[in-house]
């Protein structure tokens, strides 16, 4: 169902589609997202977009000219789209443009489902709609920080981990609440934290699944807390998020088999849960500032 609704959003009408067409799917949670990169000189390609109950975040990470665009069928005027800027679009309507350039598109496709749940889970009023607005270029730093963290992961779907997409998810619909409700509502934080026990359970789960493939759903109902609240418990008690805390973790495991096993770095990082050298060469001089090669020759002096 989520890959059919994001086939539908990129419809080519009238003409083939690009021959430079490149398209990729992923699944975070209840989130569907997509990265569209073509070439299209000259005239372009008209595309339209299929009405469906929810919302699309098109995050450009290219400069975009102002192109023809409709709205039911309705000229609307567009504006030219800077890198890193957004369309914000309300699926009821239907969209079309005759769309050129070199384009790189990261789509966000949230149902209005999937934000009455998140609402409800939060004990948030209900939000009626979001404040979208057609042809219209968005800046805002956190959805444009949220579709680039998710630009490495459309080149290897089947790496990206359960807590991965669960924490894509939650950040983006609890920012959604707080910033583009006719109404905002924001999550309050959770005064306390976990208990004792709580902690030591979601600990120990996070560390029997080091590749992260546990979500935040499943932590949740084994401290009986809501997805939410126990995110937001865990980072009061803790001081980071569990995905956060799990990376470090996998560093933690990475050190001990630096210095004191001879295994190969792409046997550690497969060992430690990550997806493959490169991706845990980039954790580990996010946390450690050097590259593990390095970090085993300096320790073992």
């Amino acid at each position: 169902m989520g890959t059919e609704i994001v086939r539908s959003i990129g419809r080519f009408v009238g003409l083939e589609e690009p021959r430079t067409l490149s398209t990729r799917y992923l699944h975070l949670a209840e989130i569907v997202g997509s990265r569209l990169q073509w070439d299209v000189p000259g005239a372009g390609h008209p595309v339209r977009m299929e009405r469906r109950d929810g919302y699309l975040i098109c995050l450009q990470r290219n400069a975009l000219p102002s192109i023809p665009y409709w709205v039911n069928d309705v000229p609307t005027p567009m504006m030219p789209l800077h890198r890193g800027q957004f369309l914000f679009l309300d699926l009821n309507d239907e969209h079309a443009s005759v769309t050129r350039g070199n384009v790189d598109c990261i789509s966000m496709y949230i149902s209005r489902g999937v934000l009455r749940n998140f609402h409800e889970e939060n004990g948030l009023r209900r939000v009626e709609s979001l404040r979208t607005a057609s042809g219209v270029a968005f800046h805002d730093d956190i959805v444009r920080n949220l579709g680039e963290c998710l630009a490495p992961a459309f080149e290897q779907p089947n790496a990206v981990s359960q807590l991965f997409s669960d924490h894509v998810a939650l950040a983006l619909l609890t920012h959604l609440t707080a910033s583009y409700s006719e109404q905002p509502a924001v999550v309050q934080p959770v005064r306390g934290g976990l208990a004792r026990w709580q902690e030591r359970r979601a600990k120990d789960m996070l560390m029997a699944n080091l590749n992260g493939e546990i979500g935040l759903d499943e932590l949740a109902r084994a401290c009986g807390l809501s997805r939410s609240h126990f995110a937001r418990a865990f980072k009061s008690a803790v001081g980071v998020p569990p995905l956060q805390w799990l990376q470090i973790q996998r560093v933690e495991r990475a050190k001990d088999l630096l210095l004191n096993s001879k295994l190969p770095i792409d046997e550690i990082a497969y060992h430690c849960g990550f997806a493959d050298q490169s991706h845990f060469t980039r954790a580990f001089v996010r946390i450690v500032n050097i590259t593990p090669g390095v970090w085993r020759r300096i320790r073992r002096r």
